[in-house]
């Protein structure tokens, strides 16, 4: 006995409509997850309200590639954000500088990445360079301190000139630096000036550190 036509295309009409129902859901099921947005850096960034009340923000920008070097750019450089604070001297405390930089690298070249960038942060001969305690945060984490003395010599009146050898007077500039990361996220925070204090240091890096996703 033969089937009716009109049976078949019925029963064909259905099939491809369970058919396409399926597929439906199965792409779906792929995208049941969306992927959330990544904060953008200058959300990570540390705030006047992070820092002590007696340093102002002085500089608060994004970083483009024509901000870094090639080696940079080939070991994956994505993006960079950084912001300075800076107290005045006229506290008695002396000018102070706390300087953070943030960076977008593949999570795999992050170590090469900061341990070229300590290598040429202790690059100056003219610097005494000092290995700190490390703060141990994520999976890179590394501090120093240098010292850098700077002699003055007065050539005539009201014109100094910064040099190396014999002087009358000397300015100490001292500073201390944390370099971390986290996940794909690598940072940088230098605090600079006279009597540079680890602790503090120390304390804005756990709040940077706090910041990443």
């Amino acid at each position: 006995m033969s089937t009716p036509r009109h049976l078949i295309i019925t029963i064909l009409v259905c099939f491809l409509i369970l058919a396409t129902g399926c597929t439906e859901r199965d792409i779906k099921g792929v995208n049941t997850e969306s992927t959330p947005a990544r904060l953008t850096l200058e959300s990570m960034v540390l705030t006047p309200s992070d820092v002590p009340q007696n340093f102002t923000l002085v500089e608060s920008r994004a970083k483009n590639a024509t901000d870094v070097g090639n080696l940079a750019l080939s070991l994956g450089w994505q993006q960079g954000y950084a912001v300075r604070y800076a107290r005045s001297p006229g506290d008695g405390t002396g000018s102070a500088e706390i300087l953070q930089t943030i960076a977008l690298y593949p999570e795999k070249n992050i170590p090469a990445v900061a341990e070229l960038i300590e290598r040429q942060e202790r690059s100056d001969n003219n610097i005494t360079f000092s290995n700190l305690s490390s703060p141990s945060l994520g999976n890179y984490s590394h501090a120093f301190s240098g010292k850098e003395t700077v002699r003055i010599i007065n050539k005539s009146d009201n014109v100094f000139l910064l040099e190396y050898d014999s002087a009358k007077e000397t300015i100490q500039l001292d500073f201390i630096e944390i370099i971390f990361s986290k996940g794909d996220f690598l940072e940088i925070i230098r605090l600079t000036g006279p009597g540079s204090d680890f602790s503090t240091l120390s304390h804005l890096a756990q709040k940077a550190y706090n910041k990443i996703p």
